[in-house]
């Protein structure tokens, strides 16, 4: 049976949607292929191996071992402290981890340091999706429509408020809505509809990230999302949903708090259209469109696209969601792929994937460091 971490949890505001996620990955991997065990990442960013914990029932109570990571000949493993020179070599690492340093791409580059295959885009991908100003930029290198916008630093807010106000009202007409750069699941999302809520959401803004985007408010008649995926070299487009949101725009509440009674189940209990009512032509706008920026920001596994329809019947990109809520399980579905399958299939893409990038020779051979050790002169004591 093949060895196959879940990882959940870290440093992150979304840390408890996170763990949400990964109980859901847990409940649901196929247990005759993969033996899973569980990596919850506290919040002080401390790898755990929860023992003996098969479902959500077992998450407070399960026994906590601190675990490091490493490599030998053997490839890349995780060892429980304590426990001597004992070591699991995964088969593969399953990430489900949202928003701070487990979706933005510093546990993608400890896994790649150590050769364990993971079920998410790479760091690179990872860092540019979570960064929705980068995103924008490759957004408009590829003519994806992104609201017209400008980014801020949180310490240029603090020193100057009165000053960068000034200058996004000279970029921008108010109303516009106030974004932090690195967070998602709307968390910090406002809009500012006069110059003293503007203000106001910019300084709480700069309190929670340290770069901020500023966008031009757009008269929205839905938001729509669609999730895509690369699977053994066919690159796919889920079911459409439209969100359904009690507020002006879509918030954090709306998708983890009031939807399906308060079911707990993360993005899956987003109250929702799916499939969404819409006629073939926009199917097909927003189903490409998502593949595009896909294919654009060099992503892997499965993303979340999202984005919004004006009232004028434009469609603009919202975000990209590299690891999305609940992995989108939902939106596949709709689409006739069950939530165990596709936990199996990015399980095996990522293997594919890693297989792949082993195959590349990097190694250069040069002979620069032995004729500097031999060279005597500039630089020695």
């Amino acid at each position: 049976m093949k060895s196959v971490l879940i990882l959940f949890g870290g440093i992150s505001p979304e840390h408890e949607v996170s763990v949400i996620t990964g109980l859901q990955v847990l409940e649901n991997i196929d247990k005759k292929l993969y033996k899973p065990s569980v990596i919850y990442v506290d919040k002080d960013g401390k790898f755990f191996l929860l023992k003996n914990i098969k479902s959500r029932s077992d998450f407070f109570s399960a026994r906590r071992s601190l675990i490091s990571f490493g490599k030998d000949a053997n490839g890349g493993f995780i060892k429980e402290e304590g426990w001597g020179n004992k070591k699991t070599y995964p088969y593969a690492a399953f990430l489900a981890f949202h928003g701070g340093f487990g979706e933005r791409g510093q546990v993608q580059g400890l896994l790649e340091s150590v050769g364990i295959p993971f079920t998410s885009s790479g760091q690179e991908a990872s860092a540019i999706t979570m960064n929705k100003e980068l995103t924008r930029r490759v957004a408009e290198s590829v003519k994806v429509p992104m609201a017209h916008g400008m980014s801020v630093f949180a310490s240029e807010i603090k020193k100057d408020i009165a000053g960068i106000a000034l200058a996004v009202t000279k970029e921008l007409s108010l109303p516009v809505i106030i974004k932090p750069v690195h967070l998602g699941s709307s968390i910090g999302l406002n809009i500012a509809k006069t110059e003293v809520e503007l203000q106001k959401f910019l300084l709480e803004a700069a309190f929670i990230d340290n770069e901020i985007l500023v966008e031009q408010y757009l008269s929205l008649a839905a938001e729509y999302n669609c999730a895509v995926r690369a699977v053994d070299g066919n690159l796919e487009a889920s079911e459409i949903e439209r969100p359904v949101s009690k507020d002006e725009i879509l918030s954090f509440a709306d998708k983890y708090q009031r939807g399906a009674k308060k079911s707990g189940s993360g993005m899956a209990s987003l109250s929702r259209e799916l499939p969404a009512k819409i006629d073939e032509a926009l199917r097909s706008e927003i189903q490409n469109m998502a593949k595009k920026i896909f294919v654009a920001c060099s992503c892997k596994g499965v993303v979340r696209v999202d984005f919004m329809l004006t009232t004028d019947k434009r469609l603009y990109l919202t975000e990209v969601n590299p690891i999305p809520g609940s992995m989108a399980f939902y939106l596949w579905e709709a689409s006739g792929i069950s939530f165990r399958q596709q936990i199996s299939d990015l399980i095996e893409q990522a293997v594919r994937d890693d297989a792949q990038m082993q195959s590349m020779d990097l190694d250069y051979k040069t002979d620069i460091v032995e004729k500097f050790i031999a060279q005597k002169g500039a630089g020695s004591q």
